[in-house]
């Protein structure tokens, strides 16, 4: 196989995504990521989700909201490969996080980190973010 083949065919397959955390103030933080065209958006979107929530538990809080929310795709790569070309999209998903905190009139609305990752929630946290999506 020639590599550009090789390459597509890594990333169709293992579903790749990248997760950056941006601070925002001391109770608010963005999460970007992007996903490979195997994730679709909501891979996307549950990497994203789940970032948030380690990010949560991290900064010793267990409740939060979604203050804003954008997704996008756009075209990352193409291949001819066999008389056929291929385009490749990637999707790309960005949350603002908000701090709940316990006595916040907000808080019993708010998503519960915790419950969002499951019963293996410390597990998941003490092991941080995959690179994938799967």
């Amino acid at each position: 196989m020639k590599p550009i083949a090789i390459t597509a065919l890594c990333v169709l397959v293992a579903g790749c995504a990248t997760t950056d955390v941006q601070p925002l103030t001391q109770s608010s933080f963005k999460i970007a990521t992007t996903a490979a065209p195997a994730c679709g958006p909501s891979g996307a979107r549950k990497v994203a989700n789940k970032a948030a929530s380690i990010e949560v538990i991290k900064r010793g809080h267990d409740r939060f909201i979604y203050a804003n929310s954008a997704q996008d795709s756009f075209n990352s790569g193409g291949a001819y490969y066999g008389g056929i070309y291929g385009s490749y999209t990637s999707f790309q998903q960005g949350l603002v996080v908000q701090l709940v905190p316990q006595g916040d009139p907000r808080y019993h609305d708010a998503l519960s980190a915790r419950q969002m990752l499951g019963p293996e929630w410390q597990q998941i946290v003490a092991e941080g973010m995959s690179n994938t999506c799967t």
